[in-house]
């Protein structure tokens, strides 16, 4: 019976330690098989790609956001890019003088922006950099009734900027073009209505003779995002932004990442969640790009869950790739997959609950081999229980991804030194990013937690060695008394454990921090389980058989 149940204990326990590793959920990061499967929505629900959302927009003779949708979609081998590419195609044929600004929009009625020999949507900043076309406009712009338009323009009279050179000026090309940009956005009623409450509070407040340095920064902003979008294009873009903060955030990814416009442009249009696109693109600098556009793949539901939990994507290692490519653990992953996607708290309690429960099916097949003990049921099951969840924290450390890592997260510089419009388009700004946490720091852990383990098993064993030895029961009393240093072992080893990490970290070989105190920590546990719920027991039970003897 005692071989039945250690291996019904030990195969239970892998076989459910199993299912909690493929639960495609953590607390820190967002499984790519839970990113896949929110592309496919919810069974019934429509679904939309890359594709379908730019034949939409070339369906209402919105060229450039399809252009925009294609490039991103050829990027990432979205199935069926070449039907949008084909369509494109075709109305660049039929509709040639809707080129250049990308597409049908308002202000082609009023301006002559001219046709592109190239056939490809221009972006807005440099169709206006012309002189003859910037004169257009604003000659157009200038017989608007609206006062937050007139106050725009009236920027254009500044002298007293600190970032970019007065309009009036022969080098303040640059910020005429952004300020005739903003007003022509202003016009056309693309700004939200908190966006535009904001900047025409900046604008008014700088032509009262404030200091013009904010506004300017949204100014570099839109001539950011401008030079890298048509007009179409860009008024698609903007009419989703809220607030100034979330316009800089995207405006610093674009220039982080010159080639990836479409792509941002993409996740913004297709989500409709430029703030969450934005925090994310910004929360995470280095590997947030490679993630939106992972989740660009499969469609809107993808981006949507992406900007909503703030986290990175987890690709899984090989050795996972290979598990899910046989059943049934494909199956189970799989299956776990939609359950991720609709709740991310319900996916989490149903992975440490299989946690819990395959360490504390271990703990009990280690209770097995000391069964001899004879220990009742309620001191064993808190000896378990207390091995259980220090086993599961570890576990839990361990398989949890990006724990080690440094955060991504670099503070946006706070004035920019503007010469002209090449400089506004191209500038860079230095990534900073500070260590929080360090692999050494999760192997120590584990090291420690290993080590104290196999010094709790060792001592369990020795217990029940002597409850098992044919001798009188003060003999084992003396037995037990003889093994006192054995049972302290855990703290020594702890002790010793601490001390060489803080050297460590004293002479700059990591950053251990408080998982130095790891090792102290897990071995006062350990031991005061051995002690309380193993050693007194035994001990207390064979005083009262001595007493039992003598009387």
């Amino acid at each position: 019976m005692k071989k039945l149940w250690l291996s019904i204990f030990l195969i239970g326990g892998a076989l459910l330690l199993g299912c909690a590793l493929l639960v495609p959920a953590h607390f820190r990061a967002v499984d790519a098989a839970a990113v896949e499967r929110a592309g496919r929505g919810s069974p019934g629900a429509a679904t939309s790609t890359l594709v379908e959302e730019g034949v939409t927009f070339l369906s209402v003779e919105k060229l450039g956001p399809a252009r925009m949708l294609l490039v991103a979609a050829q990027t990432e081998g979205v199935p069926r890019s070449e039907l949008l590419a084909a369509g494109v195609a075709q109305f660049t044929r039929d509709n040639p003088s809707l080129v250049a600004i990308g597409g049908a929009a308002p202000i082609a009625e009023k301006v002559d922006f001219g046709k592109d020999p190239t056939g490809t949507p221009k972006p807005i900043i440099d169709l206006l950099a012309r002189r003859t076309v910037r004169e257009k406009v604003l000659e157009f712009l200038q017989q608007s009734r609206r006062p937050g338009v007139q106050q725009i323009l009236k920027n254009r009279s500044l002298t007293n900027t600190v970032h970019f050179p007065s309009a009036s000026t022969s080098s303040g090309q640059a910020l005429d073009a952004a300020i005739v940009t903003a007003a022509l956005l202003y016009q056309g009623d693309y700004l939200t209505a908190s966006f535009r409450d904001a900047f025409e509070w900046l604008s008014m407040r700088a032509n009262r003779g404030d200091d013009p340095g904010s506004l300017e920064l949204v100014y570099l902003d839109l001539l950011s995002i401008g030079r890298r979008m048509d007009w179409v294009s860009l008024t698609e873009f903007i009419k989703h932004v809220e607030d100034l903060g979330t316009l800089r955030d995207l405006a610093e990814a674009t220039r982080a990442h010159e080639e990836a416009a479409p792509q941002i442009f993409s996740a913004v249009v297709v989500s409709e969640n430029p703030a969450g696109v934005a925090k994310y693109l910004s929360k995470f600098s280095q590997t947030g790009l490679a993630d939106v556009n992972f989740a660009l793949r499969y469609g809107r539901g993808s981006v949507e869950l992406l900007a909503k939990q703030q986290q990175r994507i987890y690709y899984g290692g090989a050795f996972r790739k290979t598990v899910v490519g046989y059943n049934p653990f494909g199956a189970f992953f799989y299956g776990m997959a939609p359950s991720a996607v609709v709740s991310h708290v319900g996916a989490l309690v149903i992975k440490y609950a299989f946690l819990l429960l395959a360490t504390f099916c271990i703990a009990r097949a280690i209770g097995t081999i000391t069964a001899p003990l004879g220990h009742k049921f309620g001191l064993r099951l808190g000896g378990d229980s207390v091995f259980m969840l220090a086993l599961a924290f570890v576990i839990a450390i361990a398989a949890e991804p990006f724990l080690g890592l440094p955060s991504q997260v670099s503070p946006l510089p706070i004035k920019f030194e503007i010469p002209n419009l090449a400089a506004a388009a191209g500038i860079k700004v230095q990534q900073v990013t500070p260590d929080v946490m360090n692999k050494l720091s999760l192997l120590s852990l584990i090291v420690f937690f290993a080590i104290q383990a196999l010094i709790y098993v060792w001592c369990l064993t020795r217990l029940a060695r002597i409850r098992r030895e044919p001798v009188s029961v003060p003999m084992k009393l003396r037995l037990i008394e003889n093994e006192d240093l054995l049972f302290d072992a855990g703290l020594y080893v702890g002790f010793v454990g601490s001390v060489l990490s803080l050297i460590l970290m004293s002479v700059g070989v990591g950053k251990i921090s408080m998982m130095a105190y790891a090792s102290t920590a897990f071995g006062i546990i350990f031991v005061s389980v051995l002690k309380i719920f193993h050693v007194r027991p035994l001990r207390r039970q064979l005083i009262l058989e001595s007493e039992a003897v003598l009387s």
